[in-house]
């Protein structure tokens, strides 16, 4: 790993801008994307100019860096690139430290009113987290993934996730186990920060829920509901009605692509980038009510348990497809298939054979946010 060195060095050297902005950090293993869309889209209904930093990018690699939804100009971003080339080249800076910088520099020269910074990977060592007085730090979920860099037990992972709390600030986290909350509460005590967990929100139907006394429409998977009770968490902290009609329609209206996205019918074809075992297990809790049949297209990474997840969605759908695409990272066919999965190598032609297979029923591409990238561009294009 780089360390922060380089990238706190790069920021300096340019007036540290992220120093100027109001700034929401996120970390998590899974629901960072949605969360952080949530929070946005119910801020600019407010009327605030919001300025976020997702990854990995789903369509182009600008998509990462966004004010108001809208992409960073490839113009702009190029322009930012050889204004820091020299830092650049001076500091051996990578991909994601450069996208870090450009970012925090974009935003501060725009003057966003907030800035959603979503961690690549961790926290503890995330190249975002030299934010040194957040406005606030959400931590979403806590599972197993990047075991390698992060840790093989989730209090382990919940302690380099706990790394972005920083001193005198204010934490909420989402829904934790025991075990990982302690972790997350140690933390906040260790450097007098405030923090405390939503509260449980009430289904009242598929694609409602309440919170805190208030009705919610949340489109998509059961699993965005949890994501939203935190954004409506974060947005109360920040000191707004959360019951106003502008919070509620934003909510309502609120998608993020790739996670349990409908991209066409006949057979319906939903798109999600369910890509550790957690994000399998919150998608299989969310397919009950989809068109049957159910044909499922999965390929994961490496650093992923792939045989584990195929099982679980093997369980819960009626035919799956194992597949593979082409990334240096992608794993093999052999560690992902499960016992009764229909294996086809190319992933144009497995998604041919379950739109086949499918009928008029529903066909589920899941897997690494990589491959759904992939597939949701030759299917969109």
């Amino acid at each position: 790993m780089h360390g922060l060195e380089p990238i706190r060095k790069a920021c300096a050297a340019f007036g540290n801008p992220q120093n100027h902005l109001k700034i929401i950090h996120v970390a998590g293993t899974n629901g960072k994307g949605s969360t952080v869309n949530y929070i946005r889209a119910v801020l600019c209904a407010l009327g605030y100019r919001v300025g976020t930093f997702t990854s990995p990018h789903l369509t182009a690699h600008f998509d990462r860096i966004r004010i108001n939804d809208v992409w960073i100009e490839e113009d702009v971003f190029n322009a930012y690139l050889e204004k820091n080339l020299k830092v650049i080249e001076e500091l051996d800076l990578g991909m994601f430290e450069i996208d870090t910088l450009i970012a925090f520099e974009w935003f501060a020269e725009c003057k966003v009113d907030y800035a959603i910074i979503e961690t690549g990977l961790g926290g503890r060592l995330d190249n975002t987290n030299i934010i040194e007085q957040p406005l606030l730090s959400l931590i979403t979920t806590i599972g197993f993934d990047h075991m390698a860099i992060l840790g093989d037990r989730l209090t382990q992972i919940a302690f380099e996730k706990a790394g972005i709390i920083k001193h005198g600030s204010h934490c909420i986290h989402g829904y934790l186990t025991p075990s990982c909350t302690k972790v997350i509460h140690a933390r906040a005590r260790a450097v007098q920060a405030a923090c405390h967990g939503i509260h449980a929100y009430r289904n009242t139907g598929m694609n409602q829920m309440e919170y805190r006394g208030c009705i919610y429409e949340v489109s998509g998977a059961q699993y965005q509901k949890a994501n939203a009770c935190l954004a409506l968490e974060a947005i109360r902290f920040l000191g707004f009605d959360i019951k106003d009609e502008r919070v509620k329609k934003a909510v309502r209206e609120c998608t993020w692509k790739g996670r349990f996205e409908k991209i066409s019918e006949h057979p319906d074809i939903i798109l999600d980038g369910a890509h550790n075992e957690e994000g399998i297990r919150a998608l299989c809790a969310s397919v009950s009510n989809l068109k049957r049949p159910l044909v499922c297209v999965f390929s994961a990474l490496k650093d992923k348990p792939g045989r584990t997840m195929s099982g679980l969605l093997e369980e819960a759908v009626d035919q799956l497809i194992v597949t593979s695409f082409e990334n240096e990272r992608a794993d093999s066919i052999d560690h992902l298939v499960s016992e009764h999965a229909l294996i086809i190598d190319d992933w144009h032609e497995a998604i041919e054979k379950a739109e086949q297979n499918a009928e008029n029923g529903t066909v589920l591409i899941t897997g690494s946010l990589y491959f759904i990238s992939t597939v949701r561009q030759y299917l969109t294009d």
